[in-house]
């Protein structure tokens, strides 16, 4: 993506100002690290860090470093935004306020190793429920959502899909039938890719991706049957930004329909990337009505995500915003009931299904720490002091362990 929007860009404004300009790019790790990275430079250089644009990250981190005074406004005309829809099914694809844009929309789903699952006689699941399925123990691959805004969307979509209780089930099954948590969002397709798990759920892209470099024979990617959701990956224009007219400029070509070309076109055609396919989906809906060929899915993402349970239609809204209020809080959850635990998780649950008691030992093992409202409450009070928020961690972690092993005498 670099070297592409590099070439881009230096080609487009030699061309449009008779100028060199030079991209220097800055890599710090996934969100969570760039998002620390980026706070620990405002804070000893509160006008400016040196950099122009933050490119990246999901839309989660936009949110706070608009609230924490980080991001400049950058207003485009009408001629840019006409094709990107402000939302989507209840989730944000631009700030209203003009502080950031999605670039890029992703969808969660399925990534299979078609030999893998054939050569162990597995299920190929279609829908996130059937990952709990006990036949895939050990089979499943999985990474921290603390640590990786995909995977919390992901995990945040089924809570909200399903309900807090039976989404509480549904993660409890899928974390205990895998064989360990990745630490980023790229760690489970590249499990997948090398045989080491037969499924796993990663971002579109990644799924896509891994199909091209291992072969349709040997790679599926699925957007499950029973929801999906769309989320963006944004762009915005820092605070004090060194050259805010080029880099305004940077940000009009990447949303313009030359740029947002690039994301989804192969190597080789007229307007693609130069060097390396990107296998990414754009913002801009008039991009899918004119490149419908080159589309990596069969209709464009705006009216394939409507999403059905049980054969009805769910008419799911994603709440981008309580999904960004409650997101600290129910990553700590997670990491407390199903990553930090994993291990004890495991081991219950594969005594559980040589018991034959796989179904009632899943509604005993998923079952919420807290409910929904004490969610609410505790965001509200316990969670806006830090030693509060450990001490809760800590009690979490202990009383997710004291389960698992009085469950697991029981088997």
């Amino acid at each position: 993506m670099r070297n592409e929007f590099s070439i881009l860009f230096q080609n487009w404004y030699r061309e449009k100002f008779n100028k060199q300009v030079f991209l220097d790019w800055r890599n710090v790790g996934g969100s969570s690290d760039t998002l620390r990275f980026i706070r620990s430079e405002y804070a000893s250089k509160p006008e400016g860090i040196g950099l122009d644009v933050l490119f990246g990250c999901g839309v989660d981190p936009y949110y706070d470093l608009k609230m924490e005074g980080i991001l400049a406004s950058c207003p485009l005309g009408n001629d840019t935004l006409l094709s990107i829809p402000a939302s989507h099914h209840g989730t944000l694809l631009r700030d209203p306020d003009s502080y950031w844009y999605g670039v890029t929309i992703a969808t969660f789903g399925i990534l299979h190793n078609l030999r893998v699952l054939e050569y162990n006689a597995l299920p190929q699941a279609r829908r996130w429920n059937e990952l709990t399925n006990p036949k895939l123990q050990g089979w499943i691959s999985l990474s921290d959502p603390r640590n990786s805004g995909s995977m919390y969307s992901m995990m945040e979509a089924i809570l909200q899909s399903y309900g807090w209780e039976r989404g509480w089930r549904i993660l409890t099954g899928m974390a205990a039938n895998s064989e360990s948590i990745g630490r980023y969002a790229t760690d489970p397709p590249r499990q997948t890719t090398y045989g080491n798990s037969a499924s796993s759920i990663c971002i579109d892209f990644y799924g896509f991706t891994q199909v091209s470099s291992a072969g349709k024979e040997n790679m599926l990617f699925v957007i499950p049957e029973d929801f999906s959701v769309l989320s963006p990956d944004c762009i915005a224009l820092l605070k004090g930004a060194p050259q805010p007219d080029v880099a305004k400029r940077f940000i009009e070509l990447v949303l313009s329909e030359e740029g947002q070309k690039v994301w989804m076109l192969p190597v080789g055609v007229p307007g693609g990337p130069s060097k390396s396919s990107l296998f990414r989906m754009p913002v801009r809906k008039d991009v899918y009505e004119n490149c419908s060929t080159y589309s990596p899915l069969t209709i464009s993402p705006y009216e394939s995500h409507k999403g059905t349970n049980e054969g009805h239609e769910l008419g799911f809204q994603f709440n981008s915003e309580l999904a960004y209020k409650r997101r600290d809080l129910v990553c700590a959850l997670i990491g407390a009931q199903l990553i930090d635990t994993h291990r004890e998780l495991s081991e219950t649950w594969v005594r559980a299904i040589k018991a034959g008691k796989s179904t009632e030992a899943l509604e005993q093992l998923g079952a919420p720490l807290i409910s929904e409202e004490e969610l609410g409450k505790i965001l509200q009070k316990e969670w806006t002091v830090p030693t509060e928020r450990n001490r809760l961690k800590i009690f979490w972690q202990k009383q997710a362990q004291d389960r698992y092993r009085a469950l697991k005498s029981m088997f």
